[in-house]
């Protein structure tokens, strides 16, 4: 039986108690909004104990909505209910575990404060923490942490020492 957190339990245990077994709306003891709900249905969806009831596949990646996740089988069996012999057929399509850990081979550039933080460390000098601190208006520890925000974006950034000038610079893609 997998681990699951309470939220997820609670969200789980609240769909199976609805007749279509919808996974939303979340409960009004779910105070998760925004990223950090999909971040939780996200990751019941990867693990099969969710799934959209009107999958469309795109090639090998399947694109879920909100709008129509379910709780499946393997999900009403983690909180020790049994299926319901009326649960609709759903089909759950599990990522690629490769595909996953995959950095994308061209991410959207960002815009915004972090565009110019991009654009500034594409230059060939690229830019010191203070020029990137002035450019974007932060504090050095905020600037830093938006540089691990484009890391995370699959952006390969990297600090290098020239003489005695330390400059983040944008690594060019293989």
């Amino acid at each position: 039986m997998p681990k699951l957190s309470d939220t997820q339990t609670v969200l789980l245990a609240a769909a199976a108690k609805r007749h279509d077994l919808s996974v939303l709306p979340p409960p009004e003891t779910i105070r998760l909004k925004g990223a950090a709900l999909e971040r939780t249905l996200r990751a019941l969806v990867v693990r099969g104990l969710i799934a959209d009831s009107a999958l469309e596949s795109r090639g090998k990646r399947s694109k879920w909505t909100r709008n129509h996740l379910i709780v499946t089988p393997a999900g009403l069996a983690a909180i020790g209910i049994e299926a319901p012999e009326a649960a609709p057929d759903v089909s759950v399509a599990i990522p690629d575990p490769e595909e996953q850990t995959r950095t994308p081979q061209s991410p959207q550039s960002p815009g915004g404060k972090l565009g110019v933080l991009l654009a500034a460390v594409t230059r060939p000098e690229g830019a010191t923490l203070d020029d990137l601190a002035t450019a974007a208006g932060w504090l050095p520890h905020t600037t830093r942490a938006a540089l691990t925000r484009l890391r995370q974006r699959g952006y390969d950034v990297r600090l290098a020492n020239t003489g005695t000038r330390k400059a983040y610079h944008l690594v060019p893609a293989e």
